[in-house]
């Protein structure tokens, strides 16, 4: 059995433990609140846009303009978004899952966004195009653009059959899951009598060629802010989680340190007790 100095070093060391996760809890409500905030207002934007688009695209445009345009060579780029820290529970390893899954079955290019990914498609030693950091911790619009350029470019340079986003998509603050959605080309499904009784001014092509680049941005923007809310969010939940076992176990080091404290204290009795008989006889 330790002895009561022993136990009370773990319990000062599990208290230490508990407030930094206690602060660290408090940070991730913060950083949650704020990226969930910006990811259910731009999904409502992202939807309303999705709608227009389709008002707007017909059958002649989707096989004519190039974003939408299926693609014969097999070659791939899958870009995976991970944080760059870990202490969030799975979230990360479901998105790598996805990512090795979709590694083994194609030939495949990366983009890493978050440490996290880099990492494991290095150690992996597969093909890394570019890579990036630090999107969750500054959810800024501008930061995709030069994404979204290279993204582009090499699409309508006809070196990727298919692009494709592995992301978190965020339900809840104790629900995230992992997606994986192609990015290019771009898919939508159109209902005819939709749009049968609008007249457009300019002309649809000319509408087109202006607002599909940008849904083609706030769709990449809108899977950062999923993956940035889940993130802060699965955090959240592992330092909570954390913080409770370390209450646990602060309360059961206590009471084993009352026990042996007493246990010690009784053996003393008794040692001066039998002493004192000693003494007597």
């Amino acid at each position: 059995m330790p002895s009561t100095k022993e136990i009370k070093r773990r319990i000062k060391s599990v208290t230490s433990t508990k407030q930094i996760v206690s602060a660290m809890e408090l940070v991730s409500v913060v950083k949650m609140q704020k990226a969930v905030g910006k990811n259910l207002a731009s999904r409502e934007f992202t939807n309303l846009g999705n709608d227009l688009l389709h008002n707007v695209c017909d059958e002649i445009v989707l096989t004519t303009h190039p974003l939408f345009k299926n693609r014969t060579m097999e070659k791939q780029l899958v870009i995976v978004i991970t944080s760059d820290r870990g202490l969030c529970g799975s979230l990360n390893s479901h998105i790598l899952k996805l990512a090795l899954s979709e590694a083994e079955n194609n030939e495949t290019d990366f983009i890493a966004i978050g440490r996290k990914s880099r990492d494991l498609l290095l150690f992996r030693k597969y093909s890394i195009v570019s890579s990036y950091e630090s999107f969750s911790d500054d959810l800024e619009y501008k930061n995709i653009i030069p994404i979204m350029h290279q993204i582009t470019d090499d699409f309508l340079a006809d070196k990727y059959g298919k692009i494709k986003v592995i992301y978190t998509h965020f339900e809840s603050s104790l629900s995230q899951v992992a997606h994986t959605v192609q990015l290019l080309p771009f898919e939508l499904e159109l209902d005819p009598e939709d749009n049968q009784n609008i007249i457009f001014d300019p002309n649809r092509q000319d509408i087109v060629t202006t607002m599909v680049p940008r849904m083609l941005e706030t769709r990449m923007w809108q899977y950062i802010l999923e993956s940035a809310a889940s993130e802060h969010s699965a955090r959240m939940v592992a330092m909570k989680n954390a913080n409770d076992n370390a209450e646990d176990l602060i309360f059961d080091l206590t009471l084993s340190f009352n026990q042996t404290r007493q246990a010690g204290i009784t053996r003393e009795i008794a040692e001066i007790s039998a002493g004192k008989m000693t003494l007597e006889e």
